[in-house]
């Protein structure tokens, strides 16, 4: 019995199946079989196994995929050292903690305007002259470059996910007509040249309202005319830009609203039609572009969270929210509650999109606490482990 036992025990399956197992799992499965050992780990992350994959549910957000926020208290004489937030173990967990200690000021000079995504953060200094950085705290790469030198871009996108691990920022600028693009490139360390890509039709007093959202390579920006508000759609691959209208009751929805309550996100699968998160009080509401009876395309809302289900602290509070970030990959809205004064703290909590429930993240003056969430994707997913699995 006791052979028995021990030959049992001994089987183990071949590198391969558990590679083909786990490439047609799903997503959270598949993080888990990353975590078992670092030659499968290994395997998973490797890009070749990522054109493989053939995943079940794999169009729904993972929310672990949000690792955490970084925060930091921009008063100087408070001296105060970066950290990282992780809601489950409520400090700076490694890599990060090392990170953080070597650029002890990053924060400082660089603000989180652009985005973070795949594991990495871009961040565009305070002054438009002195240009960007990009790194990623799982790896320690940090990269500081200078603005497009051949256009003057009031936009910037993070595109990762090529399958070999490298990066581009896209920096863009929309003049009257035409949507000009420049390409900061890893692979070749340097801005590229300026290309132009007709726009029709175009308004003339076209204002960029909100950082843009990627969806499976192509960018997508919230503008706003002085008739309607719109959505510009850019594929590099394509070389190409179209223009959705936001009209019907969404457009009438969207009269009034300052930038900051306003969102493009996606639905959490593999389509390229963005939607639209608007923050109107302490309502939060879903606005999605599908085809009707008729067959035209119209705008149909979905109201994501009342104001009675938002469980904030004790203290007094405005009745205004601020949408500041939306994550790809684990479905998360990051958004601000403002105090009932201005000098008041504010409150930052997180929405989760798939489930529709709030997570209070911290409290902090707005003028002095930066906070920049993090979001990984699954090859760069490190698990956390109980102490007691440790020993």
């Amino acid at each position: 019995m006791a052979q028995a036992m021990s030959s049992s025990s001994s089987w183990v399956l071949p590198m391969d199946l558990l590679l083909e197992i786990s490439t047609r799992s799903d997503p959270v499965t598949l993080v888990r079989s990353a975590a078992t050992c670092k030659d499968l780990r290994r395997h998973i992350a490797d890009p070749a196994v990522h054109r493989r994959l053939r995943l079940r549910h794999a169009d729904r957000f993972v929310p672990t995929l949000l690792r955490g926020f970084f925060i930091q208290n921009l008063d100087m004489e408070v001296n105060e050292q970066p950290r990282f937030f992780d809601p489950l173990q409520r400090e700076s967990p490694e890599p990060f903690r090392s990170f953080l200690s070597e650029f002890d000021t990053l924060f400082h000079f660089y603000r989180p305007d652009l985005s973070a995504s795949h594991g990495h953060v871009a961040l565009r200094a305070d002054s438009e002259n002195c240009g960007m950085c990009v790194f990623n705290p799982m790896t320690g790469y940090l990269h500081m470059l200078g603005p497009p030198p051949a256009i003057n871009a009031p936009s910037f996108a993070l595109l990762t996910g090529d399958g070999h691990g490298l990066y581009r920022l896209l920096a863009a600028e929309l003049a009257p007509g035409h949507l000009k693009t420049q390409v900061f490139s890893q692979a070749f360390d340097k801005w590229l040249a300026v290309e132009e890509t007709t726009v029709a039709p175009c308004p003339q007093d076209a204002a960029l309202l909100r950082r843009p959202l990627v969806l499976q390579g192509d960018v997508h920006w919230l503008y706003r005319s002085n008739e309607y508000h719109f959505i510009l759609s850019f594929s590099a691959a394509q070389a190409a830009v179209s223009v959705t209208k936001v009209d019907g009751s969404c457009g009438e929805k969207l009269i009034g609203r300052r930038p900051e309550e306003l969102l493009l996100v996606s639905d959490g699968r593999h389509g390229r039609q963005p939607r639209l998160v608007v923050a109107t009080g302490l309502q939060i509401s879903l606005w999605m572009l599908s085809d009707s009876d008729s067959g035209e395309a119209s705008w149909s809302m979905q109201v994501l969270v009342e104001p009675q289900r938002i469980r904030r602290p004790a203290e007094s509070w405005s009745e205004r929210l601020e949408l500041r970030w939306f994550g790809d990959k684990s479905g998360f809205v990051f958004v601000r509650m403002a105090g009932a004064e201005d000098r008041s703290p504010s409150w930052y909590f997180a929405l989760d999109l798939a489930t529709k429930k709030v997570r209070g993240v911290c409290t902090g003056a707005h003028w002095d606490v930066l906070c920049c969430p993090y979001e990984v994707d699954l090859s760069f997913w490190r698990p956390s482990f109980p102490r007691q699995l440790q020993s």
